[in-house]
């Protein structure tokens, strides 16, 4: 395991609150380039402002970056986040897309960062794993690569140890096997690249409901009624997320 997935007593700073672990697992392959990984990085400095600027959240909220474009790379390492911390950019390759290596990468960090928590006697909410891609599988064992990766994610899902967001930007992405990644989530969601400030805003916001205690977990799936076809359009996932706050 990477000495970045490893963990420091003092990375967890002084607070006892209950603590939010997030991982996102972000697709930097060529296709990602130009556009689209500035989007993404604008959507990425938005959601840290969001965090740091609740006090609540800030103190909650333990989120660490994974990338996957030719190789996988730890970006942002779990650890303590000051309001004075740079959050790295992240930048497009002109490689392949590794994603099952890249999920299996942020399962690791995830599980090393429950058991310091754990050998801490700190208390956490389900962990997220935020997976985000814009196209398939590709390079040496990424079939089976990805395969492993859907059987580890979903068995922590099922025995409710983990929330995923299987996300997929653009058209060329590969829902049939993105579904795969959640039995909770009916469909992935979609969404174009313009929409990475509104999926980050959503995500800052639900981070702090979750950590306040205004939305449950389940709220993050239950969508059967509201979705056709092969994904969920990102417009539709929050007019339901608005309806079902208001039950």
């Amino acid at each position: 395991m990477d000495n970045k997935s490893k963990f420091q007593e003092a990375d967890f700073g002084k607070s006892t609150r209950r603590r939010l672990p997030i991982c996102f697992c972000l697709d930097v392959s060529g296709s990602m380039a130009g556009n689209p990984i500035r989007e993404l990085n604008d959507g990425l400095q938005s959601f840290f402002s969001s965090i740091r600027e609740n006090e609540e959240t800030r103190s909650a909220a333990d989120i660490s970056i994974v990338t996957f474009g030719g190789k996988v790379e730890i970006v942002l390492p779990f650890g303590k986040l000051s309001k004075q911390q740079p959050i790295p950019k992240v930048q497009a390759t002109t490689s392949l897309t590794p994603i099952g290596e890249g999920i299996l990468t942020a399962l690791e960090l995830l599980n090393a960062r429950k058991d310091g928590y754990k050998n801490l006697g700190i208390k956490y909410y389900q962990p997220w794993l935020v997976v985000i891609t814009d196209g398939a599988p590709q390079g040496d064992e990424a079939m089976e690569n990805m395969e492993r990766a859907i059987d580890a994610v979903c068995e922590l899902e099922g025995s409710g140890r983990l929330v995923v967001f299987n996300i997929g930007v653009g058209n060329n992405v590969d829902f049939t096997l993105l579904k795969r990644l959640s039995n909770k989530r009916s469909e992935p969601i979609s969404i174009l690249s313009a929409q990475f400030s509104k999926l980050f805003e959503f995500l800052g916001s639900s981070s702090s409901s979750i950590v306040s205690g205004g939305m449950r977990e389940d709220s993050l799936y239950d969508m059967t009624s509201k979705q056709q076809g092969k994904s969920v359009a990102l417009d539709d996932f929050f007019k339901y997320l608005e309806e079902n706050a208001k039950e």
